[in-house]
């Protein structure tokens, strides 16, 4: 056993890691791979409640189990099926309130201005789908791949208030010994990084806070595929009609084609078919 975490917990997981809502997400197809690489004897099982790959709960929702077994060594986890807003799913829709908050460039503070009611979708088999290879992911970091991940999951949760997030004052960086709302108002893009990118979820959650900033949505892999059709036919076709790509960009206001919408994308790729037809 010694072996096998030595083994699975130093490979490197970066680079097969998505962020989502504050949360950490590796590819359960990589990680899969992985151990079948070292270890190709390793099986897995869903656990089954009357036959029904979940466990289900009127007031506290649905969670789904796991169990791994590598080298005659079996670990067990669990996980909750959650929204995009890592809220509980149950079995019907039900609603829940947030507050709505308005930031004063003046008093550089957030007041409340009302309630936003937000909607829980019913759970489907897709969720609980989502959730049980997410759940395996996780089964696989107590034999140690990616147990990183996880770090602090264990700990107490340590109340965050306004006044905790106005307070609070960045170490290290670039922007050292400077506060959220200071930097709300220099470098935006700073704490939106941070949003993106950092990992550590407590930043996350004072930022997100005491501004009106929100982690950027990851695409989907058939939108990643899309854009990334569309983007090479586009370069295909500069190079082709042999059109300037400096001016190419400049129509559309960008600097790097990287920053072209889907939108976009398709409007370029019409226009250059076309120079393409007639030359």
């Amino acid at each position: 056993m010694d072996e096998v975490y030595k083994t699975l917990r130093e490979l490197n997981v970066t680079g097969h890691v998505e962020q989502k809502n504050g949360l950490n997400y590796l590819s359960w197809a990589w990680a899969w791979d992985e151990v079948m690489k070292n270890y190709p004897n390793a099986i897995y099982e869903i656990e089954r409640f009357d036959n029904k790959p979940y466990l289900y709960d009127e007031k506290t929702g649905y969670m789904v189990f796991t169990k791994m077994t590598i080298n005659d060594m079996e670990r067990e986890m669990w996980l909750p099926v959650m929204d995009g807003a890592n809220k509980s799913m149950l079995d019907h829709e039900y609603t829940y309130k947030v507050g709505i908050w308005e930031y004063d460039k003046t008093s550089k503070k957030r007041k409340k201005i009302g309630e936003e009611v937000k909607t829980v979708e019913k759970a489907t088999m897709f969720d609980i789908n989502k959730t049980i290879m997410r759940c395996l992911v996780k089964n696989l970091a107590m034999f140690g791949l990616g147990l990183s991940l996880y770090s602090g999951e264990d700990l107490p949760e340590e109340e965050i208030t306004e006044e905790t997030a106005k307070a609070f004052i960045f170490e290290k960086g670039k922007h050292a010994n400077k506060g959220i709302l200071q930097l709300y108002e220099e470098d935006k893009k700073y704490l939106q990084w941070w949003l993106d990118q950092g990992n550590d979820a407590k930043i996350k959650q004072m930022i997100m806070l005491i501004t009106d900033l929100k982690p950027t949505e990851i695409p989907s892999d058939d939108e990643q595929v899309e854009r990334l059709t569309l983007l090479n036919r586009m370069l295909e076709l500069v190079d082709k009609t042999k059109t300037d790509m400096t001016k190419l960009l400049q129509n559309y206001q960008v600097e790097s084609n990287t920053e072209l919408s889907n939108e976009q994308l398709k409007n370029a790729i019409s226009i250059l078919e076309k120079k393409h037809e007639t030359r």
